[in-house]
Protein backbone atom coordinates (compact mmCIF):
# COMPACT_ATOMS: atom_id res chain seq x y z
CA UNK A 1 0.00 0.00 0.00
CA UNK A 2 2.85 2.39 0.87
CA UNK A 3 4.52 1.82 -2.51
CA UNK A 4 1.17 2.14 -4.31
CA UNK A 5 0.48 5.52 -2.72
CA UNK A 6 4.02 6.71 -3.41
CA UNK A 7 3.84 5.72 -7.07
CA UNK A 8 0.32 7.01 -7.72
CA UNK A 9 0.25 10.28 -5.78
CA UNK A 10 0.47 13.36 -8.06
CA UNK A 11 3.59 15.47 -7.64
CA UNK A 12 1.69 18.56 -6.54
CA UNK A 13 0.05 16.59 -3.73
CA UNK A 14 3.43 15.37 -2.48
CA UNK A 15 4.64 18.97 -2.29
CA UNK A 16 1.50 20.09 -0.45
CA UNK A 17 1.82 17.15 1.95
CA UNK A 18 5.44 17.99 2.75
CA UNK A 19 4.54 21.62 3.37
CA UNK A 20 1.64 20.60 5.59
CA UNK A 21 3.81 18.23 7.60
CA UNK A 22 6.45 20.91 8.02
CA UNK A 23 3.86 23.37 9.28
CA UNK A 24 2.54 20.80 11.75
CA UNK A 25 6.09 20.18 12.96
CA UNK A 26 6.78 23.89 13.42
CA UNK A 27 3.50 24.42 15.28
CA UNK A 28 4.22 21.41 17.48
CA UNK A 29 7.74 22.63 18.18
CA UNK A 30 6.46 26.10 19.07
CA UNK A 31 3.77 24.72 21.35
CA UNK A 32 5.83 22.14 23.20
CA UNK A 33 9.14 24.04 22.96
CA UNK A 34 10.97 20.96 21.69
CA UNK A 35 14.72 21.15 20.99
CA UNK A 36 15.38 22.15 17.39
CA UNK A 37 19.14 22.16 16.83
CA UNK A 38 21.65 19.35 16.84
CA UNK A 39 23.19 20.34 20.18
CA UNK A 40 19.81 20.24 21.91
CA UNK A 41 19.12 16.81 20.42
CA UNK A 42 22.57 15.56 21.45
CA UNK A 43 22.08 16.90 24.97
CA UNK A 44 18.67 15.27 25.28
CA UNK A 45 19.96 11.92 24.07
CA UNK A 46 22.98 12.05 26.39
CA UNK A 47 20.75 12.80 29.37
CA UNK A 48 18.47 9.89 28.53
CA UNK A 49 21.38 7.49 28.02
CA UNK A 50 23.65 8.38 30.94
CA UNK A 51 21.47 9.52 33.83
CA UNK A 52 20.17 7.02 36.35
CA UNK A 53 16.85 7.35 38.15
CA UNK A 54 18.59 8.81 41.20
CA UNK A 55 21.23 10.96 39.46
CA UNK A 56 21.67 14.49 40.82
CA UNK A 57 22.05 17.33 38.33
CA UNK A 58 22.61 21.07 38.02
CA UNK A 59 21.15 23.29 35.29
CA UNK A 60 22.87 26.68 35.11
CA UNK A 61 21.02 29.08 32.85
CA UNK A 62 17.84 27.01 32.94
CA UNK A 63 15.91 29.55 30.84
CA UNK A 64 12.48 28.08 30.03
CA UNK A 65 13.35 24.66 31.41
CA UNK A 66 13.68 22.60 28.23
CA UNK A 67 16.76 20.71 29.40
CA UNK A 68 15.67 20.70 33.05
CA UNK A 69 12.49 18.92 31.98
CA UNK A 70 14.61 16.17 30.38
CA UNK A 71 16.78 15.92 33.48
CA UNK A 72 13.82 15.52 35.83
CA UNK A 73 12.21 12.95 33.52
CA UNK A 74 15.39 10.87 33.30
CA UNK A 75 16.26 11.16 37.01
CA UNK A 76 12.94 11.46 38.89
CA UNK A 77 14.47 10.30 42.18
CA UNK A 78 17.46 12.64 42.06
CA UNK A 79 18.05 16.03 43.66
CA UNK A 80 18.35 18.80 41.11
CA UNK A 81 19.44 22.43 41.26
CA UNK A 82 18.49 25.06 38.68
CA UNK A 83 19.71 28.64 38.33
CA UNK A 84 17.93 31.37 36.40
CA UNK A 85 18.44 35.10 37.13
CA UNK A 86 15.60 36.44 34.94
CA UNK A 87 12.64 36.97 37.33
CA UNK A 88 9.80 35.90 35.03
CA UNK A 89 11.59 32.74 33.94
CA UNK A 90 12.55 31.95 37.54
CA UNK A 91 8.93 32.27 38.67
CA UNK A 92 7.77 29.94 35.92
CA UNK A 93 10.46 27.37 36.73
CA UNK A 94 9.63 27.55 40.43
CA UNK A 95 6.00 26.66 39.70
CA UNK A 96 6.76 23.89 37.22
CA UNK A 97 9.62 22.16 39.02
CA UNK A 98 8.68 22.21 42.69
CA UNK A 99 9.27 18.48 43.28
CA UNK A 100 12.89 17.38 43.99
CA UNK A 101 14.26 20.50 42.24
CA UNK A 102 15.58 23.61 43.98
CA UNK A 103 15.33 26.67 41.74
CA UNK A 104 17.46 29.73 42.52
CA UNK A 105 16.92 33.26 41.24
CA UNK A 106 20.70 33.80 41.08
CA UNK A 107 23.34 34.31 38.45
CA UNK A 108 26.51 32.30 39.07
CA UNK A 109 30.09 33.47 38.76
CA UNK A 110 33.50 33.28 40.45
CA UNK A 111 32.63 35.75 43.22
CA UNK A 112 29.55 36.72 45.24
CA UNK A 113 27.86 40.08 44.94
CA UNK A 114 25.40 41.83 42.66
CA UNK A 115 25.73 43.07 39.11
CA UNK A 116 23.88 44.40 36.09
CA UNK A 117 22.36 41.79 33.80
CA UNK A 118 21.47 42.49 30.15
CA UNK A 119 18.03 41.03 29.54
CA UNK A 120 16.61 40.76 26.01
CA UNK A 121 12.83 40.21 26.46
CA UNK A 122 12.35 39.01 22.90
CA UNK A 123 15.32 36.63 23.08
CA UNK A 124 15.89 35.76 26.73
CA UNK A 125 18.24 32.90 25.83
CA UNK A 126 20.95 35.38 24.76
CA UNK A 127 20.72 37.49 27.93
CA UNK A 128 23.80 37.78 30.11
CA UNK A 129 26.29 39.91 32.04
CA UNK A 130 27.68 41.48 28.87
CA UNK A 131 25.74 43.21 26.12
CA UNK A 132 25.77 41.09 22.99
CA UNK A 133 27.58 42.33 19.90
CA UNK A 134 26.15 39.80 17.45
CA UNK A 135 23.14 41.66 16.06
CA UNK A 136 20.53 40.61 18.59
CA UNK A 137 18.50 43.50 17.23
CA UNK A 138 17.21 44.68 20.60
CA UNK A 139 18.15 47.12 23.30
CA UNK A 140 18.60 45.16 26.54
CA UNK A 141 16.64 45.81 29.70
CA UNK A 142 19.10 46.20 32.57
CA UNK A 143 18.36 44.08 35.64
CA UNK A 144 20.12 44.04 38.99
CA UNK A 145 20.81 40.41 39.86
CA UNK A 146 22.29 38.58 42.82
CA UNK A 147 25.48 36.65 42.02
CA UNK A 148 26.61 33.54 43.90
CA UNK A 149 29.28 30.84 43.63
CA UNK A 150 28.13 27.31 42.93
CA UNK A 151 30.60 25.96 45.49
CA UNK A 152 28.74 27.84 48.23
CA UNK A 153 25.32 26.44 47.35
CA UNK A 154 25.63 22.71 46.71
CA UNK A 155 25.45 20.57 49.89
CA UNK A 156 28.61 18.58 50.50
CA UNK A 157 26.68 15.35 51.01
CA UNK A 158 25.09 15.48 47.53
CA UNK A 159 26.96 13.78 44.70
CA UNK A 160 26.57 15.66 41.42
CA UNK A 161 26.42 13.55 38.25
CA UNK A 162 25.79 16.14 35.53
CA UNK A 163 26.06 19.90 35.10
CA UNK A 164 24.68 21.78 32.11
CA UNK A 165 25.89 25.37 31.65
CA UNK A 166 24.44 27.81 29.14
CA UNK A 167 25.32 31.35 30.19
CA UNK A 168 26.16 32.99 26.86
CA UNK A 169 29.92 33.25 27.23
CA UNK A 170 30.34 33.50 31.01
CA UNK A 171 31.03 29.77 31.41
CA UNK A 172 34.63 30.25 32.57
CA UNK A 173 33.60 32.55 35.43
CA UNK A 174 30.89 30.12 36.50
CA UNK A 175 33.33 27.20 36.45
CA UNK A 176 35.93 29.09 38.49
CA UNK A 177 33.29 29.36 41.20
CA UNK A 178 32.52 25.64 40.92
CA UNK A 179 35.97 24.02 41.18
CA UNK A 180 35.25 22.30 44.49
CA UNK A 181 32.14 20.69 43.01
CA UNK A 182 34.06 19.66 39.89
CA UNK A 183 37.03 18.18 41.75
CA UNK A 184 34.89 16.32 44.30
CA UNK A 185 32.33 14.88 41.88
CA UNK A 186 33.97 14.88 38.44
CA UNK A 187 30.53 15.07 36.78
CA UNK A 188 29.64 15.22 33.13
CA UNK A 189 29.70 18.92 32.22
CA UNK A 190 27.85 20.19 29.15
CA UNK A 191 29.03 23.67 28.22
CA UNK A 192 29.34 26.21 25.42
CA UNK A 193 32.57 27.76 24.20
CA UNK A 194 32.42 29.69 20.96
CA UNK A 195 33.27 32.90 19.16
CA UNK A 196 30.71 35.60 19.88
CA UNK A 197 30.25 34.26 23.40
CA UNK A 198 33.38 33.35 25.35
CA UNK A 199 35.51 35.98 23.62
CA UNK A 200 33.05 38.71 24.69
CA UNK A 201 34.24 37.93 28.23
CA UNK A 202 37.89 37.72 27.20
CA UNK A 203 37.91 33.96 27.73
CA UNK A 204 40.13 31.70 25.64
CA UNK A 205 39.55 27.99 25.06
CA UNK A 206 42.95 27.32 26.64
CA UNK A 207 41.70 28.78 29.93
CA UNK A 208 38.70 26.48 29.96
CA UNK A 209 40.82 23.49 28.97
CA UNK A 210 43.30 24.15 31.77
CA UNK A 211 40.55 24.56 34.36
CA UNK A 212 38.97 21.24 33.42
CA UNK A 213 42.39 19.59 33.36
CA UNK A 214 43.07 20.83 36.90
CA UNK A 215 39.80 19.21 37.96
CA UNK A 216 40.66 15.87 36.34
CA UNK A 217 38.28 16.28 33.41
CA UNK A 218 38.88 15.81 29.68
CA UNK A 219 37.12 17.77 26.90
CA UNK A 220 35.40 16.55 23.75
CA UNK A 221 32.23 16.95 21.71
CA UNK A 222 29.20 14.85 22.57
CA UNK A 223 29.50 13.19 19.16
CA UNK A 224 33.10 12.11 19.79
CA UNK A 225 32.30 11.15 23.38
CA UNK A 226 29.46 8.88 22.26
CA UNK A 227 31.70 7.32 19.61
CA UNK A 228 34.37 6.49 22.18
CA UNK A 229 36.98 8.70 20.53
CA UNK A 230 39.86 10.09 22.55
CA UNK A 231 39.38 13.54 24.12
CA UNK A 232 40.82 16.70 22.60
CA UNK A 233 44.30 17.95 23.27
CA UNK A 234 44.56 21.64 24.12
CA UNK A 235 45.61 22.38 20.54
CA UNK A 236 42.64 20.46 19.13
CA UNK A 237 40.23 22.27 21.45
CA UNK A 238 41.73 25.60 20.36
CA UNK A 239 41.12 24.59 16.75
CA UNK A 240 37.48 23.75 17.46
CA UNK A 241 37.04 27.26 18.86
CA UNK A 242 38.98 29.44 16.44
CA UNK A 243 37.87 27.57 13.31
CA UNK A 244 34.24 27.54 14.46
CA UNK A 245 33.94 23.76 14.12
CA UNK A 246 31.80 23.42 17.25
CA UNK A 247 30.69 25.57 20.16
CA UNK A 248 29.07 22.96 22.41
CA UNK A 249 31.24 20.50 24.34
CA UNK A 250 31.35 17.94 27.11
CA UNK A 251 33.88 17.59 29.92
CA UNK A 252 34.13 14.22 31.63
CA UNK A 253 36.27 11.99 33.82
CA UNK A 254 38.28 9.89 31.32
CA UNK A 255 38.79 7.20 33.96
CA UNK A 256 35.07 6.42 33.83
CA UNK A 257 34.63 6.17 30.06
Amino acid sequence: MKNFLRNNTPGWMKIVSKKALYRVYRLTEAFYRLPVDKYDFQTTELIRQHLKKDSNCIDIGANQGHILMEIVAAAPKGKHFAFEPIPDLYTSLKKRFSKNTTVYNYALSSAKGSTTFNYYPGRPAVSGFRERNNHVGQVPTLLSVQVEKLDDLIPGDVTIDLIKIDVEGAEFEVLKGAKKVLIKNKPLVLFECGLGGADVYGTTPAQLFDLFDECGLAVSTIEYFNAGKKPFSKEEFNGQFYKNYNFFFIAYNPANY
